[in-house]
């Protein structure tokens, strides 16, 4: 049997971005307590267990989309002084939007291939900023400060 690998920190930042939207309307949408079922048709005592459980899972998303939130008003601040917002504004269109590549392209006026360039140096800088040092263990984050072009 084959071991599973550990996701790297890139793996589960794209993962977070690309699941934005859903755990959004998780946090929201969650039933977590019994006052919450309209039709009482089930044996709510039995399955209280089971409430603790998904407002467990509610709590953690909720801590992990604010940190992911923070996180990307930090990357944000950080690109604008760096006189790079224009990587970062790909990045909000694709993963936050849900523009396609193309899409950004022509709303950018820019080369094809520049909005995935710039999503991939936003995301090694947002994986630093959600998971620090374990970030940097990650041998395909080349990352100089703010000096990167690309």
């Amino acid at each position: 049997m084959k071991e599973e690998k550990e996701q790297t920190a890139i793996e589960k930042t794209l993962a977070y971005l690309n699941n934005y939207h859903e755990m959004k309307r998780y946090i929201n949408e969650a039933v977590y307590e019994a006052s919450q079922i309209t039709d009482i048709q089930y044996n709510i005592s039995a399955e209280h267990a089971y409430f603790r459980t998904i407002q467990e899972c509610r709590v953690e998303t909720i801590i992990l989309f604010e940190h992911l939130n923070r996180s990307l008003r930090s990357l944000r601040e950080d690109a604008e002084a760096a006189g790079e917002g224009y990587k970062y504004e790909a990045l909000e269109s694709i993963y936050i939007q849900g523009m396609s590549y193309a899409d950004v392209a022509i709303k950018m006026n820019c080369g094809r291939n520049s909005p995935k360039r710039w999503c991939r140096n936003m995301v090694q800088r947002l994986s630093v900023k959600l998971f620090g040092v374990k970030a940097l263990e990650d041998e395909r984050i080349k990352i100089d400060l703010w000096s990167n072009s690309g």
